[in-house]
């Protein structure tokens, strides 16, 4: 278990023998079918997640209807960053779009790894970093792009969004209309 997850984190940052062993010991792997939740509104983010198979999505409920703020594809550290850091109880849904594999790192036992290694302290922060720019990304869609831009934004940049998020979750995601996202599909065709 972990080989990928290894392969990014020493992407970030090296990491000594005795360290990973340590870190090893407290990941968890999880299969989560198709519509299942790894968070809910009004739950505290437990820890977390590391993408190695499927695909998630990250939602708020606004009066009601479902505005998605990410989605996540494997090799993807997910958690939600504010309940996380806080220990309040989360706004936000993360769900599976399709059967995933996660590991999971809880936050309790990642701290004390912070508390014995400089070299997870330095690591823990790349993440939550990584983690934080994927939101920035997100809200910068809406400042700089009109929704024409924003799908084409997506289409250059991300395209495996276009192939395995349903229509209605990518609509959401860019602040428009299923039909106006449809339209622009067409224009842009």
């Amino acid at each position: 278990m972990g080989d990928n997850l290894k392969n990014v984190l020493t992407g970030v940052g090296a990491i000594p023998d005795a360290d990973w062993e340590l870190f090893h010991s407290i990941l968890r792997e999880e299969r989560i079918t198709k519509n299942e939740f790894l968070l809910t509104e009004g739950k505290v983010c437990p820890g977390i997640y590391f993408l190695v198979q499927g695909c998630l999505r990250t939602y708020r409920l606004i009066d009601g209807k479902e505005v998605n703020t990410a989605f996540h594809f494997e090799n993807d550290f997910v958690c939600e960053l504010e309940s996380l850091s806080t220990g309040t109880p989360s706004h936000k849904f993360i769900q599976t779009l399709e059967d995933s594999r996660t590991i999971f790192i809880p936050k309790a036992q990642l701290i004390g790894l912070y508390q014995n290694s400089t070299s997870f302290q330095e690591l823990g922060r790349k993440i939550l970093e990584q983690v934080a720019i994927t939101e920035q990304k997100y809200s910068s869609l809406f400042t700089l792009y009109s929704p024409q831009d924003r799908y084409a934004y997506i289409l250059e940049n991300y395209p495996h969004l276009i192939q395995r998020v349903p229509l209605q979750y990518l609509a959401s995601y860019l602040g428009i209309a299923r039909e106006t996202l449809s339209r622009i599909r067409k224009r842009m065709a």
